[in-house]
């Protein structure tokens, strides 16, 4: 396994991106879930969790350009 190797650009990175987002949301429902609980369903809850793991699995297998240098 080769790791990346200006590991500070990783958030540039599609993949580290939807990662975030998936925690800030699984954040979300941890602080929300009880407030919105009787206007949204558990399963609209889990297929939006589907939906972004999905994405995510994508966002692994699409090849990525290594970060641009900055312009000095």
């Amino acid at each position: 396994m080769q790791l990346i190797k200006d590991w500070r650009h990783a958030y540039r990175l599609y993949s580290v991106q939807i990662s975030l987002a998936i925690v800030l949301v699984a954040f979300a429902q941890l602080e929300l879930l009880p407030l919105w609980q009787t206007q949204l369903s558990p399963t609209a809850y889990a297929t939006f969790n589907s939906a972004m793991a999905v994405l995510l699995f994508v966002a692994r297998l699409i090849k990525q350009s290594p970060p641009q240098q900055a312009l000095r």
